[in-house]
This record gives structure tokens, C-alpha cells and sequence, in this order.
């Protein structure tokens, strides 16, 4: 039996995007946003999700955030899960809270004009 760190039965590893179906969704079936869980060379982090424009509003956000959390720390076996957004993008800093992710840091980009 393959076991994790903390002794429980592993899961096989699914690859690839990230899907959640959730009572209430306009279709069976119908995609309401993805998210791309991801690893980069310091911690696994959520790589990229987003909800398409006609879905926004319904709380699809925290779902494909908490599957993707959910995924990268039973699956891929992360202690350490980060991510970031642009603050003007107030819907997705704020469930990042309401998913528990602390602010730990700030970032500017700069670019020289062309």
C-alpha cells in the first residue's frame, strides 16, 4: 500500500485541470471556470484560476480555489500552498481570505518603457 507523510492511503495523481461540479451549476456539465493547480521551484502554488465572466458573482471562486487547495495538499502532497493576484482584483484577494491564504507579502513589478 503507498502511504504519505502522514500515513494516510494515497490517491493516483490526476493530471491536468482542475473541475468541480457543485448543485445549482446553470448546466450539467456546462463549465463555469478552471484552475490550474502548480508547482514552481519554492512551494506548490495555485497556478491559475479564473471564472468565466457569465458565471462571476455565484461563488464558483471559492469552490475551484478550495478544489485546487484540496489538490495540492492531498494529492501532491504540499505543505506550503501559495498564490498571488493583482490588488486591484478584490474578488479573488478576498476569497483567498475567506479560504484561510494570509497575505505574507507584497510585489512590485516595474517595467522600462519600450
Amino acid at each position: 500500500m503507498d502511504l504519505d507523510r502522514r500515513g494516510r492511503r494515497r490517491r493516483p495523481r490526476r493530471r491536468g485541470l482542475v473541475g468541480i461540479t457543485r448543485p445549482g451549476q446553470p448546466r450539467r456539465g456546462e463549465p463555469v471556470g478552471f484552475g490550474l493547480p502548480s508547482r514552481n521551484t519554492g512551494s506548490a502554488t495555485v497556478g491559475y484560476l479564473g471564472v468565466l465572466p457569465e458565471h462571476r458573482g455565484h461563488g464558483y471562486v471559492d469552490d475551484i480555489l478550495a478544489e485546487i487547495t484540496r489538490f495540492l495538499a492531498e494529492e501532491a502532497g504540499a505543505d506550503v500552498i501559495r498564490a498571488d493576484t493583482d490588488l486591484a482584483n478584490q474578488p479573488m484577494a478576498k476569497s483567498f481570505e475567506r479560504l484561510g491564504y494570509t497575505n505574507f507579502a507584497r510585489r512590485l513589478v516595474l517595467s522600462a518603457p519600450r
